[in-house]
């Protein structure tokens, strides 16, 4: 580095451009305003090359452990329910709760409709869904390897 008469310093790679602290050093082509060439005008494939710092991003936050227990408790949970729900939803148009209800007593119609059996067949069949899926998220839960 130089400095002048004026005060003003020069950098290497600075040819006549004044620089002063704190100012951004140009290269002779941008100085004259001439376009930059790059290796990938004129051979195709290739990338350019940087002639600054390149920007990295870091990798992804591995899963903390006490995110891993909260999808393993909510899993648990989720299929325990949908379990339950589902055995409750297979079994009760069949027993005596469904045909005896003191609910349904001041409407009749509505009871006549829920004793037919394809409505406790659609019931039935809603229950044996509601398993079904609580056992595929069982079956398909997997855990990623560096958890």
């Amino acid at each position: 580095m130089t400095t002048g008469a004026t005060g003003v310093t020069r950098g290497p790679g600075i040819s006549g451009e004044a620089q002063t602290a704190g100012s951004i050093p140009f290269p002779d082509s941008m100085a004259a305003n001439q376009p930059l060439s790059f290796a990938h005008d004129s051979q195709p494939g290739l990338r350019p090359e940087p002639d600054g710092p390149v920007l990295v991003l870091p990798p992804p936050p591995e899963p903390k452990r006490p995110n891993l227990w909260i999808q393993r408790i909510w899993l648990v949970v989720f299929v325990l329910f949908c379990l339950e729900v589902g055995i409750i939803l297979t079994v009760l148009p069949w027993t005596q709760i469904w045909t005896n209800n003191s609910l349904l007593l001041g409407h009749p119609q509505i009871h006549d409709f829920l004793m037919q059996n394809f409505v406790r067949g659609v019931v039935s069949g809603l229950g044996l869904i509601d398993i079904w899926m609580g056992v595929a998220e069982a079956v398909r839960y997997r855990e990623t390897p560096n958890a």
